[in-house]
């Protein structure tokens, strides 16, 4: 379910998370810093909604049906090696990912997260990005 159309590309943050409860909090938290979320509940969603959104950022859980969170930073990279979205995993275990995937990856959060470190890690993510 894509949301918040029409806003500034440098405020755009896909939110890819299966949980419905924490897919709302996490835009919540975002909506309320001034970024506009588009939350997607699943990898194929995901990879679909970074193509129509292009995101600079995307908060994304690793276990997630269908394709799950590594094969979605796969995707990203495949799509566009050169102007993929920083993306800051928030994730059960981030134990799993590989060296080459954490190379992908701008920030790591393990949940149950902090907002603070939610928003520091969306905001500094962001600000690269921009730079």
């Amino acid at each position: 379910m894509l949301s918040g159309p029409g806003t500034q590309q440098d405020k755009r943050v896909v939110v890819v998370e299966d949980d419905p409860s924490i897919a709302v909090l996490i835009a919540a938290i975002l909506s309320d810093e001034g970024y506009t979320p588009f939350v997607v509940m699943d990898g194929r969603q995901a990879v679909q909604a970074v193509r129509e959104v292009r995101p600079q950022v995307v908060t994304l859980d690793l276990e997630l049906p269908g394709i799950d969170g590594r094969a979605v930073l796969r995707r990203l990279v495949d799509d566009a090696p050169e102007d993929r979205p920083r993306v800051v995993v928030v994730s059960a275990s981030t134990d799993g990912l590989s060296r080459d995937e954490r190379r992908l990856v701008a920030r790591t959060l393990t949940k149950p997260f902090n907002v603070v470190d939610l928003l520091r890690a969306v905001e500094d993510v962001s600000a690269r990005a921009a730079s």
